[in-house]
Formats: structure tokens, C-alpha cells, sequence
């Protein structure tokens, strides 16, 4: 056994020349942690400061603020999903969309009522003209005409029903498609503030698993310089900690690219540093666990704001189409003046009319144009169909793929429980051990690993489980407020 110490001690002073680089760094931050932000700190994950919850988490949020040197704005899922619905650049556009084709549908609407106008004319005619197309007079005239005039098409051949039918539908599509998005924008909130969630609670682990590197660190070198310990313990714990800042470090880098990306869904400024309220995830259920595929899938045929705008869509071309039929419909005008007629000269008379025009029509470009044109509108309707029996397949699957994907997330919820429940005790345990000489370090490593790798994969699972749940939601279409926020109880600071 004396041997293999030896050995040891021999190849880690190898180690030890090869990785002076890294024995600097962690002096350099073994020192970094000795100062009075650091203590104090370090007393509060370790439950030895008389403060509350509160006033613990508030230390912890300042350190990690430092670090990133971006002030937190303190926010929750509520108030994150009613600053989206308010602020999203996505939903202002659709909105503005939904304006457009309501006025659209309007204007159609009132393209039955007639056109009235006013006309006044003056001419000045003088020198010889042809009376009769034969006898040559010499005049000097200045012919005047004030009318008042209202000319209605009727109904356009027919087309005006067509027309508002056409709008009608267009403005329909385009209203659900303002509610799809608000919808998708609900849902991209919600995944957007259980990432940054998720990295909140994972760096809060990986501080304390610095913590706990430090003093292991500290725990070896007392050990080694008493003569009880070994180089090697020494050197791996300095791995160990420089590993642990590099995984705390990159975190901390993901924390904020979660940040920006949640303030941007939200309408903010990328720079605002939004962060979680919460302090723990609770797995939360949002669709009936007992309802099948096919049931939910029924239900999103309902329901979905997308499927119902591109129906509207459908039933819109099919009145464009319709409306190439009245090409062959005979037009009808009528038209009304009344207003002053005459001459500077003689002066000017009451002048009334009423015309009735009459034209038939044998389609457009002898019928071929016509022909033609409703050809293109049938094929397009068959586009359109075609696109929601794919949107409807692409639902479906979407519906499959979350519905196992919450099966999955919460079978690993429960086993992730157990793993870390056991993974906390395997540490105690191993630390005792070691000081009563029944494990080595390595022990005392592995199980370091373990506890720091289940308390996070429990954070991920727990949180891959709500998001499953928010884009079942989402698929079915009932993604709303209120829904979404069910059951919704945070434990805040």
C-alpha cells in the first residue's frame, strides 16, 4: 500500500509541473473567495446565517448579478405572459393585419351604394364649324354645364356578393390568425421563462457546488500537510474546483443568452435583465392525463386558430372563383344628372336625366378569358385544401410527439427524485466514511458528481415536463391565459 502512495505521489508531482497553469488559477481563485463578499456567502448556502429564505436568496440573486453586471428585473410567469400579450412585437403586427382586412371587408360591403359626383364643364368655341356636316357657320360660343350626377352599377353582375363573401372570409382567416399568434407568442413566453428558470436554479447549484469544491480542497490540503493525505487527493480537488468553474462559468454565459431571449419575446429591451421570481419548480398538470391521442386530436380540429384560418382561407378563393361566373351576366347601370346647361350667350337651363345602360356580356376575351381564369382559382382552392390536410397531419403528429414527451418527462421526474434523495445521503455518507478511513477521496469526488449532476437533471426534468405540458397544450388550441396559468402557485422571495 506504502508502494502505490508512493507511486502516486511520484506521478502526480508530474502532473503538478505539467499544470502549473492550473495550480495558479485556483490559487487565484481560492484567494477571490476569501474575501468578506465570499464568507458571507458561503455561510448562507451552508445554513450557518441567521437570515431568512428570503434575505438568502436575495445574496445569492446579488452575487450572481455581479457576475453578469446586469441589474435583475424581478418578474414571474404570470406577469411574463400579460407583458407579452401587451408588448410582443408579433402580435402589434398581426394586429395591425386583422385592421387592414376588417376595413377591407368593410369597403366590399359598401360597394353597393352608388357613386355621386359633380361635373362642370366650360368651353370656349369660336371660328367656323360644319352645321349639318355640311354648311360652314361662324360662332363664338361659351358652352356651359353644371351637373350634379349619381351613377349606380347595381350589382356589379353579381360580383358584390362575391366580393363581400371574399372579404368576409379573408378577414376571418386573418382575425384567427392574430389569435394563432398570440397563442404561439403564450406559449414561446412560457418555454422562454422556464429556460431562464432552469438556469437560475441550475447556477444556484453550481454555487454551492463550489462551495462545497473549495472546502474539499481546503479538507485535502489539511489532510496532506498533516500526513495523512496524499498529493493526489490535493491535485484532484484542484481539478475538481477549476472544473467546477468552468461548468459554473458557462452557465452563467447561458443564464443571460436565456435572459435577452425571454426579453425579447416579451417585447423588452435584449438588454433587460429579466429574472424569475420563483425559487423552486413545481410540476404542474395542464392537459387531462387520462385523454388520448385521438380525443385530443378532435379537439384540436375544434379549436385550432390556425386550422380555422386557413378554412376561412379556403372558402374565401372558392367566392373569388365563384365571382368569374358572372362574366356572362349582363350589366346594369343607372344613372341620374341634374344641374345647368347652356351658354354664356343664351344662359343657362334646368337640364334632368335618367339612363338606364344595358350591356351583355359573352365573358372575357370570348370567353376564354374567363374560362381560363376559374381554372387557376380551382386549382388554387385545391392548394388550399391540400395545406390544411397537411396542417392537420403536421397537428397530429405534433400532439403524438408532446403527449409522449410529457409521458417521458414525468417518469424521469420521479426517478430523478429518488436519484437525487439517494445521491445527497451517498455524500453525507461518504464524507463520514472518509474521515473514519472506510473511503478515499475518490469516494467522496464520485458522489460530489453525483449530487451536483441529479440536483440539476431534476431541475431540467421537472421543467422539460411543464414545457411538455404548455405545447400539448398549445397543439390542442386551447393554449390561453388562463389556462396556461392554472393551478399556477410560485413560491416567490
Amino acid at each position: 500500500m506504502r508502494i502505490i502512495i508512493l507511486l502516486l505521489i511520484l506521478i502526480t508531482s508530474d502532473i503538478y509541473c505539467l499544470a502549473s497553469e492550473v495550480t495558479d488559477y485556483i490559487e487565484s481563485f481560492t484567494d477571490c473567495c476569501e474575501n468578506e463578499s465570499y464568507k458571507a456567502f458561503s455561510k448562507v448556502i451552508k445554513g450557518t446565517a441567521s437570515i431568512s429564505d428570503i434575505e438568502k436568496q436575495f445574496i445569492i440573486d446579488r452575487e450572481i448579478s455581479n457576475e453578469l453586471n446586469s441589474p435583475f428585473i424581478y418578474t414571474d410567469l404570470e406577469q411574463c405572459v400579460k407583458i407579452a400579450l401587451e408588448d410582443n412585437y408579433d402580435i402589434k403586427i398581426q394586429n395591425q393585419y386583422k385592421r387592414q382586412y376588417y376595413w377591407l371587408y368593410r369597403n366590399a360591403q359598401f360597394q353597393l351604394l352608388p357613386d355621386i359626383y359633380y361635373n362642370f364643364d366650360i368651353s370656349n368655341l369660336e371660328g367656323q364649324y360644319l352645321v349639318g356636316g355640311i354648311v360652314a357657320t361662324t360662332t363664338h360660343e361659351v358652352p356651359i354645364q353644371s351637373l350634379a350626377i349619381l351613377q349606380w352599377s347595381t350589382i356589379n353582375q353579381g360580383k358584390y356578393f362575391f366580393l363581400v363573401a371574399q372579404s368576409k372570409n379573408l378577414f376571418k382567416a386573418y382575425r384567427a390568425n392574430l389569435e394563432f399568434t398570440k397563442e404561439q407568442k403564450i406559449r414561446d413566453t412560457v418555454l422562454a421563462y422556464y429556460d431562464t428558470l432552469e438556469k437560475k436554479m441550475e447556477i444556484e447549484v453550481q454555487k454551492v457546488n463550489l462551495y462545497d469544491r473549495l472546502e474539499q480542497l481546503k479538507y485535502t490540503e489539511g489532510r496532506y500537510e498533516a500526513g495523512i493525505g496524499t498529493l493526489y487527493d490535493v491535485k484532484r480537488a484542484q481539478a475538481e474546483l477549476a472544473g467546477a468553474q468552468q461548468d459554473y462559468t458557462e452557465t452563467l454565459n447561458s443564464l443571460r443568452l436565456r435572459q435577452a431571449a425571454l426579453a425579447n419575446v416579451l417585447g423588452l429591451d435584449i438588454l433587460d435583465a429579466v429574472y424569475p421570481f420563483e425559487i423552486t419548480v413545481d410540476q404542474r398538470v395542464l392537459v387531462n392525463p387520462d385523454a388520448d391521442i385521438e380525443y385530443l386530436y378532435k379537439q384540436a380540429l375544434d379549436a385550432r386558430e390556425d386550422i380555422k384560418a386557413k378554412r376561412s382561407e379556403i372558402e374565401a378563393y372558392k367566392a373569388q372563383r365563384s365571382s368569374n361566373y358572372t362574366d356572362i351576366i349582363p350589366e346594369i347601370t343607372l344613372s341620374y344628372q341634374n344641374g345647368l346647361v347652356g351658354t354664356k350667350r343664351a344662359g343657362m337651363n334646368q337640364h334632368n336625366s335618367i339612363t338606364l345602360d344595358l350591356r351583355a356580356h359573352v365573358g372575357k376575351n370570348l370567353l376564354m378569358g374567363t374560362i381560363t381564369q376559374i381554372k387557376s382559382d380551382t386549382a388554387l382552392v385545391k392548394a388550399k385544401k391540400l395545406e390544411l390536410i397537411n396542417l392537420q397531419r403536421e397537428v397530429k403528429e405534433n400532439i403524438l410527439s408532446s403527449y409522449y414527451d410529457s409521458l417521458n418527462a414525468l417518469k424521469k421526474v420521479e426517478a430523478s427524485k429518488v436519484e437525487t434523495e439517494a445521491a445527497n445521503l451517498s455524500l453525507d455518507l461518504s464524507l463520514t466514511n472518509m474521515k473514519a478511513g472506510e473511503a478515499t477521496f475518490i469516494d467522496v469526488i464520485a458522489s460530489q458528481n453525483l449530487k451536483v449532476q441529479s440536483n440539476i437533471n431534476l431541475i431540467k426534468n421537472m421543467i422539460e415536463y411543464n414545457k411538455a405540458q404548455t405545447n400539448l397544450l398549445f397543439e390542442i388550441g386551447i393554449l390561453s391565459p388562463k389556462n396556461v396559468l392554472r393551478d399556477y402557485k410560485p413560491k416567490f422571495y
